[in-house]
């Protein structure tokens, strides 16, 4: 009953949605161009919200509907949308012209500020996507140490190149995409985090092992925080059998506080890739990094390693957003201390209510990120490999259904809290998730 309810409600309030999305799933395959942006809801007879403008914590859909974000544009958008700020930048860029294919001012300011704000980049190199970003880095480590192996954690999401979309979404092995190699042709190995096991696959492929690569928080995975310890030890181990470790920042660079979170971490790794948060909202991806490294894509190198020269590449309204985004950032320490106490809060009290009750839900995250996993059957103490084996796809499509219907947009369960949301914003999250959380885990399908 709860489930018709829902839907009932829902498509009542979003007719116009409904009569474009049946024209979407005729023209794009599923009806999108990205395949988590069904929020999953087809599995239970929905369909996506249609998105006309956006406004600080707020989306507004197509037909009126307003909705409390917790997406986040993928997370990018962590002052808002549609900051003046940010919004003024792009107007004065735009009147100038938005695109050139040549190299523009504001790229070199937005490269010396990422430089100026993280030790460990000495060298900066820009694309269009955090794909791209992962994809050059281990073409890079792969020339530089002249090795053929890449390692990469298990649920770790780096994009969908032909390059790391292995073990994504998944803690087993063996599971690979139509169209891609094997990953033992592809030259890939595959690790869990917090499991000192990659220790031994580093001592066993340490002459062949050219990088490993991961997320400090595991992002499109669940929102799984690494530990400092295992951070250090990969620090160690790789500079003892002279591979190189690369950290994927898309998500949190710039997330916690005005830099990479590396530097909090006290973790630097030989090479960290960029995007989201470093664009202001705009298009970008980059690779950074020790500089003997990044050089070796110089044209001015005998062997250049050949990365970049995409027709967007440092495209121009990304530069002045990101380069803006940054100058806001940096006057916005006490907006990072607020988001975080609020996140850190929310996900105390979120956990806090899903065991007093009972409710196979668990909320999973770092400070302003915040996932919740809806299971299949309640676990007390559930273990990241219990996450992943009992999660409910349709259970959680349902929990964003009755959010949509509560004016509340969220993705992987939540997603994260920016700096336009206030305290009673997060109120109403929190009040929300607690109203919903026992007819969600109740539904049986």
């Amino acid at each position: 009953m709860f489930v018709k309810d829902e839907l009932e409600y829902y498509k009542k309030n979003r007719v116009k949605s409904n009569l474009i999305w049946q024209k979407a799933i005729k023209l794009l395959p599923g009806g999108i161009s990205h395949t988590i942006r069904t929020f999953n809801l087809n599995l239970i007879g929905g369909f996506p919200i249609l998105i006309e403008s956006a406004n600080g914590p707020y989306l507004k859909d197509i037909d009126g509907n307003k909705y409390l974000d917790c997406w986040n544009g993928h997370f990018a958008m962590i002052l808002g949308h549609n900051h003046p700020v940010i919004q003024q930048a792009i107007k004065e860029q735009l009147l100038k012209g938005w695109h050139f294919g040549t190299l523009t001012e504001s790229q070199i300011k937005l490269a010396d500020t990422i430089i100026q704000d993280n030790p460990g980049i000495e060298m900066i190199r820009f694309c269009v996507t955090g794909t791209e970003a992962t994809m050059y880095a281990t073409r890079l480590a792969r020339a530089y140490t002249r090795k053929r192996l890449i390692a990469k954690a298990k649920l770790g999401w780096h994009g969908a190149s032909d390059c790391l979309y292995y073990s994504v979404g998944t803690l087993l092995n063996g599971q690979t995409s139509p169209g891609l190699l094997d990953s033992q042709k592809a030259g890939v190995l595959t690790f869990e985090i917090n499991n000192d096991l990659i220790f031994d696959q580093i001592k066993q492929n340490k002459n062949n092992l050219a990088a490993i690569i991961l997320e400090p928080i595991l992002g499109g995975g669940g929102g799984f925080p690494v530990e400092i310890d295992f951070l250090k030890r990969l620090r160690e181990e790789t500079i003892n059998h002279n591979i190189l470790l690369i950290f994927d920042e898309v998500i949190t660079g710039y997330r916690f506080t005005n830099s990479l979170y590396q530097n909090k971490l006290n973790v630097i790794p030989d090479l960290t890739t960029m995007g989201k948060i470093i664009g202001g909202g705009l298009p970008i991806g980059a690779i950074g990094g020790r500089k003997d490294i990044i050089e070796r894509s110089s044209p001015l190198e005998d062997e250049q390693v050949i990365i970049g020269g995409g027709t967007f590449s440092g495209y121009p309204l990304s530069m002045v957003a990101g380069l803006k985004t940054l100058e806001v950032l940096k006057q916005s320490q006490h907006e990072y201390q607020r988001i975080n106490k609020e996140g850190e809060k929310l996900l105390k009290n979120f956990n806090r209510y899903f065991i007093e009750n009972k409710l196979p839900i668990k909320a999973v995250g770092h400070k302003s990120i915040i996932m919740l996993h809806v299971l299949k059957k309640w676990i007390e103490n559930p273990t990241m490999r219990d996450i992943i084996e009992y999660t409910d796809k349709k259970r959680e499509a349902l929990l964003h259904l009755a959010l949509f219907n509560r004016n509340i947009s969220g993705l992987h369960g939540l997603g994260s809290i920016s700096m336009a949301h206030k305290h009673e914003h997060i109120l109403q999250i929190q009040d929300t998730v607690e109203e919903i959380g026992p007819p969600v885990s109740q539904t049986q399908f």
